[in-house]
């Protein structure tokens, strides 16, 4: 679907949403060491990632597209003063091929992450069924920041299939 015509469907359906093209991108890779310093700073990074759209690659490599609170995650990690943290700051890819191609898989890892957060909701659902309420109940926090997260980097995205996707599994949520 081509910028244009996300842009008619969010005005015809009038949508919140803003069609913006990822023009430039940030892939950061990171080693640091086991140490608690190390854990640490590997789990706040973790935890703050998905909220700036960071998708993983593989190991310790996170591609996501450039925003000041992206640049200020990869600071935030690099300060930690252990291990190696290399960024790729506002790189642009002039190859349109390979940058539709990249888009496309960026896509596939936000709609994968979709697809965990409804099994969770499914899971929340099947307890509720069951009476397990305390069980249920411990899932919402978890549930609810993973939709906030992903919420975040679908509209700085700007893809349409996929906001529609997530707009329903916050209606799921919220009759939960």
């Amino acid at each position: 679907m081509s910028k244009e015509s996300l842009e008619v469907i969010a005005k015809l359906s009038n949508s919140k949403l803003q069609v913006k093209e990822i023009e430039e991108w940030l892939l950061l890779t990171y080693d640091l060491p086991c140490t608690p310093e190390g854990d640490m700073a590997r789990r706040e990074f973790l935890f703050e990632a998905s909220a700036v759209g960071a998708i993983r690659q593989n190991d310790s490599v996170y591609l996501m597209p450039w925003s000041p609170a992206a640049e200020f995650l990869a600071l935030k990690l690099a300060k930690v003063g252990v291990g190696i943290v290399i960024v790729w700051s506002g790189c642009r890819l002039a190859d349109p091929t390979l940058k539709d191609q990249i888009i496309r898989a960026y896509d596939r890892k936000l709609e994968t992450t979709l697809d965990e957060i409804g099994e969770r909701i499914d899971r929340q659902v099947e307890y509720e069924k069951k009476g397990y309420w305390k069980r249920a109940l411990r899932m919402y926090p978890k549930t609810e920041r993973l939709l906030d997260d992903i919420d975040a980097a679908i509209r700085r995205r700007g893809s349409q299939p996929l906001m529609i996707y997530l707009e329903l599994l916050q209606k799921r949520f919220a009759q939960l």
